[in-house]
């Protein structure tokens, strides 16, 4: 069957190769990439295509026995609330007063109802004639470690690419690797972490283990130096929730130690570095700062190592004595399945203490927003009051969003104004404006389908993530690689409060959600997917 095949080459242009595409260096990257993933899936439908003419036609033997009833079984809760999506985003362009605009959304960063039209269409495509592969997720760390050792090298100035040759000074720091925007390139490593992560915790072949630890540290390296903010949400997300997947049985909760330990031991390795080579590097005026210059940082490190010698000693002591790799896979993780162990009370209480902290979250921006208390947080308070200055004008464009929002007629208010069409809503109202700039993205996703294909359109698309969500909860809490993409659109979805949807790293997301769906259809017994 050809089929699967030409999905395997379609998941590699994406995962592999699109993040390294790059053409005539920063100048016309949007639009590099944008023509690429065009280019892919114009590939992938007619490929399709054809294999089916000229093999053993599996729509001729589809269609041959279609009812109805049975086709609409096949559709999962996120099937449909993608179909939903599109359509809202359809029904938005065609009532839209820039129809052009919003179909090709070349008045903002070309994320138009065709490009939404390319993820829909590759998604069923991928769902429905794919077979899940290990190597996929393998193929896809790979890749992208040179991106995040591009992102490393530009942090020291080597700019071994000569991308930065001729740019503006002060705008070097901006840009960075093959992906361009800093915020952008943060967005695909934090994916590149999460996937690293979960995959290291639950493997169980040590060899294997050991590649994805290293993977884990150069995108622990790589996603701080990227010098965004943004990235600390995608950080927040995978420590937060990571442990309600892997606080399943001791292994888990040892790998999760681990994995926290590592992360500090980054942080402090890169104060080292930037204490050493001063003006050689960027300054990161970030929450990095609020961690690497904490007073405690070095002892809690010590205890950190301390207790992660005290959980592992053992289990390296008993492999060494026998001599045999597959001792060392017993004493760490059981064959190539996590399984849960009945720690459920740990799980339990995590929860809550995650509860707390959101809930904590919350009271301190009323506190901060409200009651006028910021300087109760410290550095923390900068980050907590939202201004018009909050997050390089970030709040600035939010403000006048929801003002422009709150101004729409009830059928706007609905369907939106279409799809990327922000920049045009928000023209006349921000022109002019102090920071001189023009702003086209509300950099919030959610903000910007808000204003685009309005609420309709945001709680179908919201509806499309929470489902996946479900599915991966319920039927593919064993499936590491499932998992593993799971939290990869988990850490996506929560920079994306901040972050602007590109077809950059955008598309990214888009594949791994598809295989994560690919992977709980295909394996309905809810066990690892067949190897390769």
């Amino acid at each position: 069957m050809l089929l699967p095949h030409i999905i395997d080459v379609y998941v590699f242009l994406i995962l592999c190769c699109f993040p390294l595409f790059v053409v005539n260096q920063y100048y016309e990257l949007l639009k590099v990439k944008y023509y690429f993933y065009i280019g892919s899936v114009i590939f992938l439908l007619t490929a399709a295509l054809i294999a089916d003419t000229i093999g053993q036609s599996r729509l001729k033997t589809y269609f041959a026995s279609f009812k109805w009833k049975d086709f609409i079984k096949t559709f999962s809760t996120i099937d449909t609330a993608l179909l939903v999506f599109l359509l809202i985003a359809g029904i938005s362009t065609i009532r839209s007063d820039y129809v052009y605009e919003s179909f090709w959304g070349n008045e903002g960063r070309f994320s138009g109802l065709f490009l939404l039209s390319l993820y829909g269409a590759a998604y069923f495509c991928v769902t429905r004639l794919g077979n899940f592969k290990r190597w996929y997720l393998d193929a896809f760390l790979a890749a992208n470690l040179l991106v995040c050792i591009f992102g490393i090298t530009d942090y020291f100035q080597l700019d071994l690419l000569h991308f930065k040759v001729g740019m503006v000074e002060n705008e070097k720091f901006m840009f960075t690797s093959t992906i361009g925007n800093i915020n952008t390139y943060t967005a695909l490593v934090g994916m590149v972490t999460a996937v690293s992560a979960v995959l290291f915790a639950a493997e169980g072949r040590w060899k294997k283990k050991c590649l994805y630890f290293v993977s884990l540290i150069i995108s622990i390296f790589a996603l701080v130096m990227g010098i965004s903010d943004n990235a600390y949400l995608s950080l927040a997300a995978l420590f937060g929730f990571l442990p309600l997947y892997l606080f399943q049985n001791k292994k888990g909760v040892k790998a999760y130690l681990l994995i926290i330990t590592s992360f500090f031991s980054v942080i402090q390795c890169i104060d080292w570095i930037n204490t050493g080579l001063g003006t050689s590097v960027p300054e990161i005026d970030s929450a990095f700062q609020i961690i690497s210059q904490s007073d405690g940082l070095l002892f809690l490190l010590l205890l950190l190592w301390i207790l992660c010698a005290f959980v592992y000693g053992p289990d390296f002591v008993n492999a060494y004595k026998k001599h045999m790799s597959a001792s060392m896979q017993t004493h760490i993780f059981s064959g190539n399945e996590y399984k849960p162990t009945g720690c459920r009370g740990l799980q339990r209480t995590w929860m809550a203490l995650l509860v707390l902290c959101i809930l904590g979250v919350g009271c301190a921006l009323v506190d901060v927003n409200f009651q006028g208390n910021a300087e109760r947080y410290g550095a923390l308070g900068s980050y907590l009051l939202f201004n018009d200055d909050w997050g390089t004008h970030r709040g600035y464009i939010w403000r006048n969003a929801m003002e422009c929002f709150n101004q729409f007629p009830l059928r706007k208010k609905i369907i939106g104004f279409g799809p990327d069409t922000f920049g045009i809503v928000l023209l006349n109202k921000t022109k002019g404006n102090i920071y001189g700039q023009t702003f086209d993205n509300a950099h919030n996703e959610y903000l910007h389908y808000l204003v685009t294909v309005g609420f309709a359109g945001l709680i179908a698309y919201l509806a499309f993530l929470i489902s996946f969500a479900v599915r991966v909860i319920r039927r593919a809490n064993k499936n590491q690689y499932v998992t593993a993409a799971f939290f990869a659109v988990l850490c996506y979805s929560a920079q994306a409060f901040v972050n602007l949807n590109l077809p950059i790293a955008t598309p990214i997301m888009w594949m791994l959600l598809m295989l994560g769906e690919l992977g709980i259809r295909e394996n309905k017994d809810y066990n690892l997917c067949r190897p390769v």
